[in-house]
């Protein structure tokens, strides 16, 4: 059976309007679990239960949702409709308005959002997304914030994932009762769908099953499987699944960190020099700008180290955002934009004398503070070769070994972490070995000369 379309999983959106993939009705149940902050509307001990995936930016799921708005109050406390987020290439920046759904949410009007973004369609740009928040009332500063430092990119990519585990192909699609339907539907097919599978769900009331426990029932005997696969083919994928877990799992115990006794060629990066650009002793630090023990590094030693040897000691940052600190990748890019109008410096140490949430209100409050051009700053902060720079750093800090922060590298010597006084012993190590070579080596030449003799990125133990 055919009904108008459906968005493809690739493709531009032109394309997707045009491109008839139909419905498909799959009549083996497929296990959809569901989670306990999912967003549902409807009954919460319901006979039926749709678990849609869609995109803002798709409009067959746009019209779907209205159909599936008007089930709601045919079918009052019998149905509960879930609504996840799939988003998909060329359907108008869909991925960051899921994430202001989600970030609506925060504030306690997901459903207003999702709402509004749905009858919008079209280009989710940040205007858009700003001009929305306004009309809801938000914490706009907030809500900004929530989007720049991608505070719910993880749920976000959660729901896509449990798309794609299940098979899901493409736009549209539903799950009801987990039975797998593909493409729009329109009302009256869905009110014939939905009143079988109110019967059924009768005739498990009247075996004795609770209603509470009516989905958890028919999910027991549901297959595992993907959309589409073939038992043998499940078989083997679930095999296929576990060695690679196993593998990953290998691989994640067995990450060789950098030896103390050796020097790897880890020379400064995009944030330029702190100090004479001829020190013997350079630091190059890999570092979380929201990762405590950088912050007490800098105030309690590294800070006070750099002013005492102000021509003997440089100091250059490499960026390693860590997934924990969901504002650090923004405050690594905010940072790089400074540094574009000669202000990295000014910066990195407002970000760590800063105690407390950071997010894009405050990087612009501070470029403004720091004197710079507030059009130029944000280009930079969203320019796609900031975040290249970023990717760039945390590549090479997986090739040495770097796995936390902070990780500092002195002339390549490499130190994990912050204990107080060791940092500069292993600094004041250095600038005795610069002294007592400085026959053979003037001091100007000493860090060069040790980049030339140490292990090579090539080398890398993870490579």
């Amino acid at each position: 059976m055919t009904l108008l379309v459906g968005c493809p999983k690739q493709g531009d959106e032109a394309k997707a309007e045009g491109a008839a993939t139909g419905i498909r009705i799959d009549a083996e149940r497929f296990r959809v679990e569901l989670t306990d902050d999912d967003h549902a509307k409807g009954g919460t001990a319901p006979l039926v239960t749709i678990v849609v995936y869609s995109d803002y930016g798709c409009p067959p799921c746009a019209r779907l949702w209205q159909e599936l708005e008007h089930l709601l109050e045919d079918y009052g406390d019998d149905l509960r409709v879930v609504v996840r987020s799939f988003t998909v290439p060329g359907h108008g920046r869909g991925e960051q308005a899921a994430e202001a759904a989600l970030a609506a949410e925060a504030q306690g009007k997901f459903w207003e959002m999702h709402a509004r973004l749905f009858a919008q369609g079209g280009d989710f740009d940040r205007p858009t997304l700003r001009a929305h928040a306004e009309a809801l009332g938000l914490d706009v500063p907030r809500f900004l914030d929530d989007l720049d430092t991608g505070t719910q990119t993880a749920r976000r990519i959660r729901d896509r994932r449990s798309a794609t585990t299940l098979g899901v192909a493409g736009l549209p699609s539903m799950f009801i009762n987990g039975l797998y339907l593909a493409g729009y539907v329109d009302e009256a097919t869905l009110h014939g769908i939905l009143d079988e599978e109110i019967k059924r769900a009768r005739g498990l009331l009247d075996d004795g099953v609770p209603r509470a426990e009516l989905y958890a029932t028919m999910m027991r005997t549901a297959a595992t499987k993907r959309v589409g696969e073939p038992e043998a083919a499940a078989a083997l994928r679930a095999e296929r699944d576990q060695a690679q877990a196993q593998a990953q799992a290998a691989k994640s115990t067995t990450i060789i960190e950098p030896r103390g006794d050796a020097r790897y060629r880890i020379e400064p990066g995009a944030s330029g020099l702190r100090g004479e650009a001829d020190a013997p002793v350079v630091i190059v630090a890999f570092v979380d700008f929201e990762c405590p023990f950088c912050r007490k590094a800098w105030k309690e030693e590294l800070a006070a180290l750099l002013e005492r040897h102000r021509s003997d000691v440089a100091y250059s940052v490499r960026q390693l955002p860590l997934p924990i600190h969901t504002a650090a990748r923004g405050a690594a890019k905010a940072a790089l934009a400074a540094g574009q109008q000669g202000k990295f410096w000014e910066f990195h140490d407002r970000l760590l004398a800063h105690e407390g949430a950071v997010g894009r209100s405050s990087f612009i409050a501070w470029a403004k503070e720091l004197g710079l051009d507030e059009a130029a700053f944000l280009a930079a902060l969203d320019d796609p070769a900031t975040e290249a720079v970023v990717a760039a750093d945390e590549k090479l800090a997986v090739a040495v070994g770097v796995n936390g922060t902070p990780g500092y590298f002195v002339n390549g010597r490499y130190l994990g972490g912050f204990v107080p006084g060791t940092l500069s012993g292993v600094v004041d190590e250095e600038l005795a070995r610069a002294t007592s070579l400085a026959a053979t080596t003037p001091k100007s030449k000493r860090f060069a000369t040790d980049m030339a003799e140490a292990i090579p990125e090539s080398e890398f133990p993870n490579r």
